[in-house]
C-alpha cells in the first residue's frame, strides 16, 4: 500500500449472541432496542418502556448487588462490613426474584434473608451505648456502608411509585424500608460520628475545611 492511501479495516471476529439476540441483514437485533422490553413482573408477562417503574426497580436492585459485591470484596478483611454487605446483596437478589415471580414462597425467602440482616445488625450494635442523633460515617467502612443505605432508600422510593398498579409492591416496600433502618443502625457501630444537631454537623465539617486551608 502506498503512503496516503486508505484501506477498510478487517471486521472485527463476531462474539457469540446473546441467547435472545439474532443477526439481521449483518446488524444484531436484541430484544429492548425498541426500548421496550418483555419481562415478567409478579408473574405476569408485560411489554413496558424501559424507563417503567418496575423496569427501573430490577435495575436499582441489580445496581444494589453491584454495589454490595463491591463492598464485599474491598473489605474483605474487615469481616463485620463484609457480611452485611453480603446479606444485603442475598437480600437484593431474592427481591428481584420476587418482583419477577411474585410467588408466597420467593416471598419467604426474601423474609428469610431479611430476619438474617436483622440478626447480623442486632449482634453488631449489641453492645451500643453511646448516643443517638445525626450521624456521619468518618471510617470507610461507615462510609461504603452509608452508600447501602442511599441505595436501599432509592429503591424503595421507586418502589413506592409502583403501588397503584403493582398492590404486591408493597412487600417489597416493606422489606427495603426495614433493610434502611437496619444498615442506618449499623453506621451507629462501625465508626459513625454523632452530631446532636444538624447544626453542630455543619459547624464540624465548616471547621475542618477552614482548619485545612490555613
Amino acid at each position: 500500500m502506498n503512503k496516503g492511501e486508505h484501506c477498510d479495516p478487517k471486521p472485527a471476529a463476531r462474539l457469540p449472541l446473546f441467547t435472545d439476540c439474532r443477526e439481521v441483514n449483518g446488524d444484531v437485533a436484541c430484544p429492548g432496542d425498541s426500548g421496550y422490553s418483555t419481562i415478567p413482573v409478579f408473574g405476569r408477562t408485560l411489554r413496558l418502556r424501559k424507563d417503567s417503574p418496575a423496569i427501573m426497580l430490577m435495575g436499582c436492585l441489580d445496581e444494589l448487588v453491584n454495589l454490595t459485591n463491591g463492598i464485599r470484596l474491598s473489605f474483605s478483611n474487615e469481616p463485620k462490613v463484609a457480611s452485611i454487605a453480603a446479606v444485603v446483596m442475598a437480600l437484593s437478589m431474592q427481591l428481584n426474584a420476587y418482583l419477577v415471580q411474585g410467588t408466597q414462597e420467593r416471598l419467604s425467602k426474601v423474609k428469610i434473608v431479611e430476619t438474617l440482616l436483622e440478626t447480623k445488625i442486632s449482634d453488631l450494635c449489641s453492645s451500643y451505648r453511646g448516643d443517638v442523633g445525626w450521624i456521619v460515617a468518618s471510617t470507610p467502612e461507615a462510609q461504603a456502608i452509608d452508600g447501602v443505605r442511599v441505595k436501599l432508600r432509592e429503591c424503595g422510593r421507586i418502589a413506592s411509585s409502583m403501588l397503584d398498579k403493582y398492590p404486591e409492591a408493597d412487600n417489597i416496600i416493606k422489606v427495603l424500608n426495614h433493610a434502611d433502618k437496619l444498615v442506618a443502625q449499623s453506621l451507629y457501630c462501625l465508626g459513625g460520628k454523632v452530631y446532636k444537631t444538624i447544626d453542630d454537623v455543619t459547624g464540624a465539617l465548616l471547621s475542618s475545611a477552614l482548619d485545612n486551608n490555613t
